[in-house]
């Protein structure tokens, strides 16, 4: 729970990133630790925020993130009613249907649509999702398999009575939202507040002017700046050789717009997708040496490319890094190797970030077969 405040929230737009984001920070983690605070005692919930994509928080910070975010929630809303087809009254009246039928317990969008015989034609998880934004309904544990998207539903009020998205005015929960950016992962340029917070630099400049004194700007050598930072702690050290297999859109590396302090410009394409979004990463002491994924054919296993020649030491440190990581994920022991080579996302058409070593994969495949 700590671990998930000073992140400042997990990224949850896919369902076994913050498995993996916390199984990489701390040491003996199970998988039903994160899931026991997240259900049956909901002290931690998912919400749309930052980005207007999903983060798992505690409840101080689902009230802060949502308050700070509330104008791009309603813009994205406006815009859906817009194209459902529905008008303020019907949708109204469909959410009402919904609560109703979730007072005798959760259910899935499928569920939902069965139990109410809602029609094919009418967009019933974009209506679950802007009830999900409003506070209304918040989703729960997958009713099958735990790393499917698929979500049990759950009334707001049911779980989360003492959680109140409209507690916070907007500007102060901006302030509060930045100065815990700022606290976490400064020194931070006004382009690193705007990318992960999905506002305007503008905002963000009010924001500090509100901090005032709380933050203070610095200098960093051969570094554009100003730079905003929150105290001065203690230097962090890490050991030499200590590796840490990222996953999927983790927080640190979707932290900052200026992404030379993570890795080489000429290693920005391997690593973030034309989107923006960033692949499992192989970090070793702050900086990114390669990228990993999960891989089911023709069994399950785990793939690695590492940018430049790194010491046995470390290579081996990576293979059991991701040894564990793929243990969490395919709740079995697997097989790591790495590959000799990969293609910058934006080749081939512009893969995602979720596949970053398909091609060498595939030609992998073909060479074998061909043999």
């Amino acid at each position: 729970e700590a671990l998930t405040a000073d992140l400042v929230g997990l990224h949850n737009t896919t369902q076994t990133s913050p498995y993996l984001s916390v199984r990489a920070r701390l040491p003996d983690f199970a998988r039903t630790d994160l899931e026991t605070l997240m259900w049956p005692s909901w002290r931690l919930a998912r919400i749309r925020a930052m980005r207007l994509t999903m983060f798992i928080f505690p409840h101080d910070l689902i009230e802060i993130a949502a308050a700070a975010t509330r104008h791009l929630r309603e813009a994205l809303a406006a815009r859906w009613l817009r194209d459902s087809g529905l008008s303020a009254p019907e949708f109204e009246r469909m959410a009402d249907a919904i609560e109703e039928a979730l007072s005798d317990g959760p259910l899935t969008s499928r569920a939902l649509r069965q139990r109410l015989r809602v029609p094919g034609s009418i967009d019933l998880p974009g209506i679950v999702s802007r009830m999900c934004d409003l506070g209304r309904l918040v989703g729960g544990r997958p009713p099958r398999q735990w790393r499917s998207g698929v979500r049990q539903y759950h009334c707001w009020a049911d779980v989360l009575p003492d959680v109140d998205l409209n507690r916070w005015d907007e500007d102060a929960a901006i302030a509060e939202l930045v100065r815990r950016y700022i606290a976490s992962y400064g020194p931070v340029t006004i382009d690193d507040m705007a990318w992960w917070t999905g506002l305007t630099k503008g905002r963000c400049r009010l924001a500090l002017e509100q901090l005032g004194s709380k933050v203070e700007p610095v200098g960093v050598a051969e570094w554009p700046g100003p730079l905003y930072r929150i105290g001065e702690g203690p230097p962090q050290t890490t050991p030499d050789h200590d590796v840490k297999a990222l996953p999927l859109l983790d927080p640190y590396v979707q932290g900052y717009r200026n992404r030379a302090r993570l890795v080489a410009p000429d290693r920005h394409e391997f690593v973030w997708d034309r989107g923006g979004n960033a692949a499992a990463t192989v970090v070793r002491r702050g900086r990114i040496i390669g990228v990993w994924q999960v891989v089911t054919d023709p069994e399950p296993a785990v793939r690695f490319y590492l940018f430049d020649p790194e010491p046995n030491s470390v290579v081996e440190a990576t293979v059991s890094e991701l040894a564990a990581t793929g243990a969490l994920y395919f709740d079995e022991e697997v097989a790591v190797a790495q590959v000799d080579a990969m293609e910058p996302l934006g080749a081939g058409g512009g893969r995602s970030a979720a596949h970053p070593l398909d091609a060498q994969l595939h030609r992998a495949s073909r060479r074998s077969g061909d043999s």
